[in-house]
């Protein structure tokens, strides 16, 4: 039996275990297994359409989700949306902008570009007098940092950041006493694309480089060093942090950076495959996340065919090395901490088990404040990607010989857990660089699929429904004579 090592279309597709394409299929510690389906809250839709979210906590550990449309800033309240949004709205985001929200203490600090810095304690947002515009906002060591700005001073400065003044984000007029300063990165061409702390530091990208900026106390505050003068991430949403590394989408590939070096994940296993099906006209709308739970790295972004939509999705498992695929249409991501949920009424989301959301009994939803992977999906609804397992499938690589025919009478899969259903269609080729011709079609009966086929070349597909865990994929192929 030879075990499952997930989707690697760019690698050899003779190599035993190897997936040249799978669907709803995500990696595990153990194998494969189907992605979750995302299924609806209950809570009410956005207003307008989502720019931006921010699931945060404040000092006395109450949960707050905050979200930004393009005109109006929102708080989570129960199963509603309450607008706080303050004397500043109605806003008017860009076709491109996206809010960037952060949590410093008790204060929400929220901005854009074109709105400008707004801030909310316990109340409605007010603008931040004297604060720059930014596109990126980062909260570390006491400070609010800005990136990609525009102000009074020194007008629009896409290579600029600032920091607030120390433990003050209101503060932003730069001064010695309070640490609040600015700066531009100019060892590299383009503009700030995103910024993200990693411990203490923060790493901070253009679309070509990456810097680390590290504090350094008075004067200077803060130091960057360029450590990547080639590689940069697309857009603001395109990193993830999980506390060790940064992962990030590329202009041409799947990157991690430990603080130290940026490597690529993607190449010579799916890196051609991914430069492939990407829009690169859109790639800034890419988003990255960070799944704890199941120590996953999830990476969305817009497909050639998709036109201009986060369509795509891929799936990392970074202790095993293994790539999945689950593709799912949205518009921004949070971790969503759930609340007790029973079916008795009392639950702000839930008041009958008709209505309820359709997800698994035993899925962390029901575990009060479990942090689930969540997002705005393109009717701007909060999706919870925990519901039941659907429909998925999976292809494997090749498995014959140049020289000798043989002929393959079964397929067997070693699972742990048995999906509800599944059935297999056979694939055949003569030549290892033509294209496969389908030759035969079993259903899952005894444990096994039994088919009937003959060629140099065998190549199978796996429609699968349900929930199960994919351990290993075998074959069982007879000699049938050369040619």
């Amino acid at each position: 039996m030879n075990k499952v090592l997930g989707f690697a279309p760019d690698s050899d597709p003779t190599t035993p275990g190897l997936l040249v394409d799978c669907e709803n299929l995500i990696p595990s510690e153990l194998g494969m297994r189907p992605g979750p389906t995302a299924t609806p809250l209950g809570i009410q839709a956005l207003p307008e359409q989502a720019r931006g979210a921010l699931a945060a906590i404040d000092l006395n550990g109450n949960r707050l989700v905050f979200a930004g449309s393009t005109a109006h800033l929102y708080m989570l309240a129960g199963n509603v949306w309450s607008d706080i949004s303050g004397s500043g709205a109605p806003f008017s985001l860009g076709n491109e902008e996206v809010w960037a929200l952060t949590q410093f203490a008790n204060s929400t600090v929220a901005s854009s570009r074109s709105a400008g810095m707004h801030i909310a304690t316990g109340s409605d947002f007010a603008p931040v007098t004297d604060a720059p515009k930014a596109k990126i906002l980062v909260s570390l060591k006491g400070f609010v940092m800005a990136f990609n700005t525009d102000e009074t001073t020194y007008g629009d400065s896409p290579d600029r950041w600032w920091c607030s003044a120390y433990l003050n984000a209101s503060d932003w007029t730069p001064n010695v006493s309070t640490l609040c300063t600015t700066g531009r990165l100019v060892e590299s061409g383009g503009e700030i694309s995103a910024a993200h702390r990693l411990g203490d530091d923060v790493i901070v990208y253009k679309r070509r480089s990456t810097y680390v900026g590290r504090y350094t106390g008075p004067a200077e505050v803060w130091n960057y060093t360029m450590v990547d003068s080639d590689v940069g991430c697309v857009g603001q949403d395109a990193v993830c942090d999980t506390g060790k590394a940064h992962f990030f989408i590329g202009d041409d590939d799947i990157y991690a950076f430990d603080g130290v070096q940026v490597r690529p994940i993607g190449r010579g296993v799916l890196r051609d495959w991914f430069v492939g099906v990407r829009n690169p006209k859109y790639m800034h709308r890419s988003i990255a996340y960070w799944d704890k739970q199941n120590q996953l790295a999830w990476f969305f972004f817009p497909s050639v065919a998709g036109g201009g939509d986060v369509d795509m999705g891929l799936v990392y498992h970074p202790s095993t090395g293994r790539w999945g695929r689950a593709n799912h249409k949205i518009r921004s991501l949070l971790r969503f901490a759930s609340p007790a949920q029973t079916y008795d009424g009392s639950s702000g989301l839930i008041s009958t088990y008709d209505t309820g959301p359709d997800i698994d009994y035993d899925s962390p939803f029901w575990t009060e404040e479990q942090e689930l992977m969540s997002g705005f999906d393109q009717s701007n609804r909060i999706m919870t990607f925990s519901g039941i397992p659907g429909q998925s499938s999976f292809t494997t690589g090749d498995w014959g010989d140049e020289e000798q025919y043989s002929s393959c009478d079964r397929l067997s899969l070693r699972l742990k857990k048995s999906p509800l259903g599944a059935f297999a269609t056979g694939f055949t080729k003569d030549d290892g660089g033509s294209q496969v011709q389908m030759a035969s079609v079993a259903i899952r009966d005894d444990a096994a699929f039994d088919l009937r086929q003959r060629a140099r070349w065998h190549r199978f597909k796996v429609d699968v429904t349900g929930d199960y865990a994919l351990i290993g994929i075998s074959p069982r192929l007879k000699q049938a004579g050369f040619r």
